[in-house]
């Protein structure tokens, strides 16, 4: 990647923020397409946008989000590799395969593809705004507008101008191929999102490979344990979760995970509805099987009783529909399940880190 990467110890706050971003981006595409997406986070690197755009290798699909309140006039991107993004126009649209597959090759983003694309941003920002009201004082996002980033050729500005901060993250789209995309800011934008100046690293360490790769994909999203129960490091206890969870299979995954990040499990059996005057200082994780949506009624009745309790969903079948419910629901994460343990632990870890107000 162009640019100089941006040292560790400057810019934790927001690799926690681009974390949280990559996982709301494989939630919400994932629930939209019914298919497995998971991102991964990479490095922050700070870098001219000519010089970025230069820099690329092939064509990229690119969603841009308008910021919004104290950020107002302020853009965010998200670029995609433009087999992913026909991809996943193709399964939104339900596209046979075989033609899917034809228009990634062609590699050519138009028609409907074009406009599935612009639903997918639409969603995209739908999420990353609720992460963004949730964890950046004064800070709101809206798609903008979307298009294609050539190499040497961003005609439409859609990735920004002058000093840019780049976080790259490895894309797996179901059973395809891994693949890298981008979120891109403006430094200042950046920078205060950080709550801090972000440092540049030596110019050596910009050639220094970085470990995120289509060679070396994250593992896709996976229902089952990954290791034996007792085999888990017991993290000391740093909350209590209250778990409303039917299926065995789902609250098997949030026991090993509460083990994993240090909560206290308190399930509750099946029959039972969350009270809205209780579980101010727990988090509340409910699953939704494909018949029980009326399960998130109850996220919507705790969050106007207590806005501030924290709240998972789990989507069983996620589907449009269902997503839009937990967003008017105000839900904090939605992940559609089975997913990787670990998918839900980076999760639970980010809600672990926004605790409750008193």
């Amino acid at each position: 990647m162009a640019g100089v990467p941006v040292t560790t110890a400057s810019s934790k706050p927001l690799q926690r923020l681009c974390a949280m971003l990559a996982g709301s981006l494989g939630e919400t595409l994932g629930a939209l397409i019914n298919t497995p997406v998971v991102a991964r986070p990479g490095e922050l690197h700070i870098v001219d946008a000519d010089e970025h755009v230069r820099a690329l290798d092939k064509p990229a699909a690119v969603a841009r989000g308008a910021l919004d309140k104290a950020f107002a006039g302020r853009t965010f991107a998200t670029a995609f590799d433009m087999v992913d993004a026909l991809a996943m126009a193709g399964l939104l649209m339900m596209t046979p395969q075989d033609v899917v597959e034809q228009r990634r090759a062609a590699g050519v983003l138009d028609g409907e593809d074009a406009e599935a694309f612009q639903e997918l941003g639409n969603v995209l920002y739908s999420g990353i705004g609720n992460v963004l009201r949730e964890h950046v004082a004064e800070c709101d996002v809206r798609q903008r507008d979307h298009g294609v980033v050539r190499p040497g050729l961003d005609k439409d500005g859609l990735l920004g101008a002058g000093d840019l901060v780049v976080c790259d993250f490895a894309l797996k789209v179901g059973a395809y191929p891994a693949t890298e995309g981008a979120f891109v800011l403006d430094l200042a934008t950046a920078e205060a999102w950080n709550k801090g100046a972000l440092a540049r690293v030596g110019a050596e360490a910009a050639a220094a490979p970085t470990a995120l790769t289509p060679e070396a994909p994250p593992p896709a999203a996976a229902a089952g344990p990954d290791e034996p129960f007792e085999s888990i490091p017991e993290a000391p206890i740093r909350g209590r979760l209250a778990a409303f969870v039917c299926d065995p299979k789902a609250l098997d995954l949030v026991r090993r995970s509460c083990r994993r990040v240090g909560l206290e499990l308190a399930p509750h059996n099946r029959v039972e509805v969350p009270n809205p005057a209780s579980h101010r200082d727990e988090i509340v994780v409910i699953d939704v099987p494909g018949n029980e949506e009326r399960r998130i009624d109850w996220c919507r009745r705790v969050k106007e009783y207590q806005p501030n309790v924290r709240i998972m969903l789990l989507l069983h079948r996620p589907s449009r529909q269902s997503v839009a419910q937990c967003f008017a629901a105000k839900a904090d994460v939605i992940l559609g399940v089975p997913c990787a343990e670990a998918q839900l632990s980076q999760r639970l870890s980010a809600l672990l880190e926004t605790p409750a107000a008193p």
